[in-house]
């Protein structure tokens, strides 16, 4: 037991690394995920336009998005909740990404039925 944690506590510290702006924007273009962030969990669609679409149970929101080296920038375009926000992203698994210190993204992978 203790071998499987030492392994995956060396795995995350290998995979959390910054990103660079290439190798992030073809992980959110077109990207579903899942977000959590306080005590809310959210769904966060990135098209590759940089339009992109929040929904959750405070609501929906769409907005712009944009990368600046590894800095993401949101511009959310809703009348209450109109606002710019840029936080640092650090990738933390092969399809998960952390954005600041508030928010945890993961990518939602297509499923094959094979029935």
């Amino acid at each position: 037991m203790r071998a499987i944690l030492l392994i995956g506590l060396i795995g995350t510290a290998f995979l959390l690394q910054r990103l660079d702006a290439s190798s992030a924007e073809t992980l959110l273009t077109n990207g579903d995920f899942v977000g959590i962030g306080g005590d809310q969990r959210f769904d966060v669609h990135f098209e590759e336009e940089g339009r992109l679409t929040i929904s959750g149970e405070f609501g929906r929101f769409e907005g712009i998005w944009r990368l600046v080296d590894s800095t993401l920038c949101v511009d959310l375009e809703s009348d209450l909740r109109a606002s710019r926000n840029c936080e640092e992203v650090t990738m933390e698994g092969p399809h998960s990404l952390r954005v600041g210190d508030r928010f945890f993204l993961a990518k939602l992978a297509s499923v094959l039925s094979l029935s």
